[in-house]
């Protein structure tokens, strides 16, 4: 687990709430810090957010908490089906499993029409822009543990 510094966190936040409209739905994947910082931020468009994380100690955010292993990438209640305005990933692991995987749980809760906000390893660039037609950035995330991969 890879914590992003709190300034990184903030950042993303603001940019996730303004990509949405008033009373959109988010999921942040695999991405307790972003949705940690995502609740401290002032919520005037009376955003939803939910956490899906294979962590269970993130189960004390009650009902917004769902369990999520990424190897098992639709194990999740069917009423979540297309339900998010904008979908947050940030996968466990740099491979194409694990990217390939999470993508599938993206679409499936992504609305037709959803955001996607993918924060992963530059060197997974290439496979993010074939499997979900994703571009990189220059937005550069900060962890606060010293990280030997470049993060996009």
């Amino acid at each position: 687990q890879f914590w992003y510094s709190e300034e990184t966190a903030n950042i993303l936040a603001k940019t996730v709430i303004n990509s949405v409209s008033d009373g959109a739905r988010i999921a942040c994947l695999s991405a307790p810090t972003l949705y940690r910082a995502l609740l401290k931020q002032e919520n005037t468009k009376n955003i939803k957010f939910d956490l899906f994380e294979y962590d269970k100690r993130f189960a004390a955010y009650g009902k917004n908490f769902h369990f999520y292993d990424y190897k098992a990438p639709l194990d999740m209640d069917r009423e979540l089906r297309e339900k998010f305005d904008l979908v947050f990933a940030d996968p466990p692991f740099l491979s194409e499993e694990c990217l390939t995987k999470t993508m599938v749980t993206v679409k499936f809760l992504s609305k037709d029409q959803g955001k996607v906000v993918l924060c992963t390893g530059s060197v997974m660039a290439e496979l993010a822009n074939r499997l979900a037609n994703l571009k990189a950035t220059k937005f550069e995330p900060v962890h606060q543990n010293s990280l030997s991969n470049p993060f996009q």
